[in-house]
């Protein structure tokens, strides 16, 4: 159906997804006409609620907001049939069209316009931003994208909703009012005149941080060119506190409109943040191959003379933020963010590279009030998929929790069980001693338990996909799997600890190699506990006592380091262990409650 037609309507491309539906361009075949359809993801959803859009839309006549024409279902889908906007939306304009101050004003006072509209009727958009203002070929705004309105019934609305670059204090902290919606166009004005946004991260938690107590930069600070007219409309429509901001969006418009005409015609001379962004984005990636490219290909290690050298560490022993009571695992995404999974403290810490904590995820168990919260009895190990959520293990709960970059919990899976009971063999996945898990390329995820001897794979959703291994010495068994990592090579490596060996598998769960023995030689393992592999697939191996190893991906040594010299008040007790993009090293030292980072040195 989604390759030809729906009902009488001919579908010819996708123009958009977001987080309710896609829209398609079609033609309505009767007549001949060119329409937007619009068909929500979630088909199972109650009537009512995949009606709200539709009928709040229909309440809404204005020029500058989209219109629906209609809705209907066919083939048991529902759809929304909308009037066909012939342009682009305002953030490929800002990105692609240089603007005079004069024309960038002209649109917000066309948004502010239907704006003051939707609150005259009690509609709050919550999530305007240029990618929802359809523009037509001769820039005629209109707001489209009503699928987090909600209908204004007392003072303030209800609910978090919106994209959080655009949102106002009020509207993060779950009160959305008309005021919001002004602030979010503010935004908007703010990243036409400046190309950047009021506050940007690649972390949302930070950005979520900054927009409650940071101040906004000046525009002029970012680009010379703004007028300071301007600038004060932009400033005060930024105002954190409801009451210092434009309580209505003809207020702002009215201002605008009053800005002489002579101080807006000059170019604004800048780029628009998405190329900058993107820009920004493209230059880090060739930075880092250059990196890497420079740093050498480390299977050559041992003779050419390269080695890890410790050049800072996070934390130490305490319970105050920042610091650890026992750090097991660590993760880092490619932003460099520094993820620290703490069992006793039960949460999650969130620091950048240079030590900084961002902020903490999760809660002790039985101290949370809502089964919705995230909160840990036991958390053990956990990775950052390639959406930026967090997946973490907890061996007393035994449960798998995927938590949103806004620390919201989307999903928990899996439940304590016995071998005796059979619950391991069925269901959505049953532990006994649960201890790592591990990512692949396309999210699944990889659970070793040490209970059973067994590694379970599930999918994204939680649902069983495989299992492999018993207890056992030969191979393809284990005895305590208290370790994993995957490769770019789809190979899935397993500590496997009190056999004192890796192990590596195809992500199916069939055997390929085995490296390792038992002893303090080179090679040899004593208590190894943590397994990494970078870009070039040699295999970092934490021997909890002693040392890590380095192996090349066949399972030949390479070197070593960390081995403890000197005199120590507690010697380290490596646990740990996750690289980043830049061959930067990342291990949890339980004894000193710390993280150490140690840099690929020449």
């Amino acid at each position: 159906m989604l390759q030809g037609n729906i009902d009488k309507y001919k579908l010819l491309e996708i123009k958009g997804s977001g987080t309710f539906g896609t829209v398609w361009l079609a033609e309505d075949t009767w007549i001949g006409k060119k329409v937007a359809i619009k068909i929500p993801h979630n088909q199972k959803e109650e009537f009512t609620n995949l009606i709200a859009e539709p009928k709040l839309l229909a309440s809404l006549d204005h020029p500058n907001i989209v219109q629906i024409l209609t809705v209907d279902r066919a083939e048991n889908i529902f759809f929304m049939v909308m009037e066909y906007v012939d342009g682009r939306n305002l953030a490929q304009l800002i990105q692609e069209t240089p603007l005079t101050f004069k024309e960038a004003v002209e649109i917000v006072i066309q948004i502010l316009s239907a704006l003051q509209y939707a609150h005259d009727k009690n509609v709050i958009h919550r999530d305007l931003k240029p990618g929802n203002i359809l523009l037509t070929t001769e820039r005629k705004a209109k707001i489209t994208d009503f699928g987090t309105a909600v209908i204004q019934a007392g003072k303030n609305g209800a609910g978090i909703g919106g994209t959080l670059y655009y949102m106002a204090k009020e509207q993060v902290l779950g009160h959305p009012a008309k005021a919001s919606d002004v602030y979010s166009v503010g935004v908007i004005l703010y990243e036409m005149v400046t190309g950047k946004l009021p506050f940007y991260d690649e972390v949302p938690m930070v950005v979520l941080n900054k927009i409650l107590k940071d101040d906004v930069t000046e525009p002029h600070k970012i680009n010379a060119n703004v007028p300071k007219e301007l600038e004060a409309v932009i400033m005060k429509a930024l105002q954190k506190e409801v009451s210092k901001r434009y309580q209505t969006a003809n207020e702002m418009k009215a201002d605008l409109e009053k800005l002489p005409t002579n101080v807006l015609e000059a170019p604004i001379g800048i780029g628009s943040k998405t190329q900058e962004v993107l820009t920004h984005t493209i230059i880090q990636e060739e930075t880092k191959k250059q990196a890497a490219k420079e740093a050498g290909d480390i299977n050559t290690l041992r003779y050419q003379g390269y080695h890890y050298k410790l050049i800072k560490t996070i934390g130490t022993r305490g319970k105050e933020e920042g610091n650890f009571i026992s750090p097991l695992a660590v993760a880092v995404d490619s932003q460099k963010r520094v993820y620290v999974c703490d069992s006793l403290k039960c949460n999650i810490q969130v620091f950048d590279f240079d030590g900084k904590l961002l902020y903490s995820v999760g809660k002790f168990g039985k101290e949370a009030q809502d089964p919705k919260e995230v909160s840990f009895l036991m958390p053990v190990s956990l990775a950052v998929d390639q959406g930026g959520n967090l997946v973490v293990l907890d061996a007393k709960t035994c449960n798998v929790q995927i938590i949103g970059k806004m620390g919201q919990l989307l999903a928990k899976f899996g439940e304590p069980a016995s071998p005796t009971t059979g619950k391991i063999e069925i269901g959505t996945g049953g532990f006994f001693h649960p201890q790592a898990l591990a990512l692949d390329d396309k999210d699944n995820i990889y659970v070793s338990d040490t209970g059973n001897h067994r590694i379970r794979v599930f999918n994204p959703a939680g649902k069983v996909i495989n299992k492999f291994g018993i207890q056992g010495a030969r191979l393809g068994e284990f005895n305590c799997p208290a370790g994993l990592t995957t490769d770019n090579a789809q190979n899935l490596l397993v500590v496997d600890e009190k056999n004192y060996r890796i192990q590596v598998f195809t992500y199916r769960g069939v055997f390929k190699n085995k490296f390792g023995k038992r002893g303090t030689g080179r090679g040899e393992f004593a208590a190894p506990i943590g397994v990494a592999v970078d870009s070039k697939r040699n295999i970092f191996v934490t021997d909890r006592d002693m040392r890590i190893q380095v192996f090349d991906p066949e399972g030949y040594y390479l070197t070593e380091f960390g081995t403890p010299q000197g005199n120590y008040r507690t010697a380290p007790k490596y646990y740990g262990i996750a690289l980043d993009a830049e061959n930067n090293l990342f291990v949890t030292d339980i004894a000193n409650c710390s993280v150490l980072i140690y840099a690929l040195k020449k």
